[in-house]
């Protein structure tokens, strides 16, 4: 694929590449099946979960198999009144570099279990 192709192309915390497709944004996160219009324009926001996830987490702790990893943080989406657990589902089947599969924003994060593959380093500032 070309750069064109992309709506980004960053690095997870181990230095992983990760791409966001722009058929997977247009026709499975803010159109098609699964129209999600509180994405639009938040590309950088999700980019930057991605960068720096308060957690990663694996998609199915159960299943060997399942190649793909939840990049978790609190965020303000602007067509929201509170905070949301924005979940970025990343697939990493190729081993150069992952794919985001999804993007969800949550009220609650009950069904997310696992062991934590990463969690974000404690802050170094002082309150």
């Amino acid at each position: 694929m070309k750069d064109g192709d992309y709506i980004f192309i960053t690095k997870d915390p181990f230095g992983k590449e990760i791409r966001l497709k722009s058929t997977t944004w247009n026709y499975h996160i803010i159109g098609g099946d699964h129209t999600r219009e509180e994405f639009v324009g938040q590309e950088e926001m999700i980019k930057g979960v991605i960068q720096d996830p308060c957690f990663i987490l694996p998609n199915n702790p159960q299943n060997q198999n399942d190649t793909r990893q939840k990049y978790i943080d609190l965020v303000q989406l602007p067509k929201f009144q509170s905070l949301k657990a924005l979940v970025v589902i990343v697939d990493h089947q190729n081993v150069e570099y992952g794919d985001v599969v999804t993007v969800i924003a949550k009220n609650r994060l009950n069904r997310e279990i696992g062991s934590a593959i990463y969690v974000r380093p404690k802050s170094t500032r002082e309150y």
